[in-house]
């Protein structure tokens, strides 16, 4: 028994003494500019947060590691777009989809993410939405972000297809990501309004900015209260139209989100 704990105590100590392991130093590199970008991308700075995953980009990308350089472009491509940089955004993404080097699920995003820049343009955006879906293995863990996106082409020219998407993002609940819950919400509450439903418009996005309010999501706020305006005022409530411009006033204030380009 004696000699026994004498070995078990050898090996502990042996185990103690082994040296930390440190990744290489451009991997570390990579991994460090990945841990600023979403510290940054959490506080809203989205210009820090481009920097870092360029930095990350390059890092990954002198070592030949195509998935961290495929999530270092989703990132900058992300950064990019919420500063208004559109343009931009497409040129780190081109190419992606198509690249057999990075893993599928990194595809199917940056053809998602491609299809989001090209909502303005709907033959491209119904194309990149198309190889998004293709590329997205079952189950796809983005089917969720792909059918509300359909729902939002959709929300003029087949609003019964819109509708559709999104009761089957919100018959997934608590499975799909309580942003894309609350998209779903905010879209139908726009189709319902767009039906001459407002007061069932109301309580859909309110369900929605509950959830945005839970994930202080500004640009998501923005919208939702950009929604709220239009309902309050089809339901001719003028106190409650003017409640919502101050709250989308307020926000704006603090950050200049796409929804607040007409204030």
């Amino acid at each position: 028994m004696r000699s026994l704990i004498i070995v078990v105590a050898l090996l502990l100590t042996a185990c103690a003494s082994e040296p930390k392991v440190t990744p290489p130093p451009r991997l570390a590199t990579a991994e460090s500019a990945m841990k600023a970008a979403q510290r940054a991308w959490q506080g809203e700075r989205y210009a820090d947060a481009a920097a870092s995953w360029q930095v990350a980009f390059e890092a990954y990308r002198s070592i030949d590691h195509w998935p961290g350089q495929g999530e270092a472009r989703l990132g900058l491509a992300q950064a990019f777009s919420r500063q208004g940089e559109t343009a931009a955004a497409r040129n780190v993404l081109l190419g992606m989809p198509e690249q057999a080097l990075f893993p599928a699920p990194l595809r199917t995003r940056a053809a998602y993410q491609l299809a989001l820049l090209a909502v303005s343009a709907p033959p491209e955006a119904d194309a990149r939405l198309a190889q998004a879906r293709a590329l997205c293995a079952a189950p796809c863990a983005v089917s969720a972000q792909l059918d509300n996106l359909e729902a939002r082409l959709n929300l003029q020219r087949d609003p019964a297809l819109a509708a559709q998407r999104v009761a089957a993002v919100l018959v997934l609940g608590e499975v799909a990501p309580a942003a894309e819950r609350a998209h779903a919400l905010r879209l139908q509450a726009e189709l319902l309004l767009n039906d001459g439903d407002a007061t069932t418009a109301r309580i859909s996005l309110l369900q929605a900015i509950t959830i945005d309010k839970q994930l202080a999501e500004s640009m998501f706020l923005a919208d939702d209260f950009a929604l709220l305006v239009r309902v309050q005022q089809a339901l001719g409530d003028a106190a409650g139209q003017r409640e919502a411009e101050a709250r989308l006033a307020s926000l704006c204030a603090a950050f200049r989100a796409p929804a607040c380009r007409n204030l």
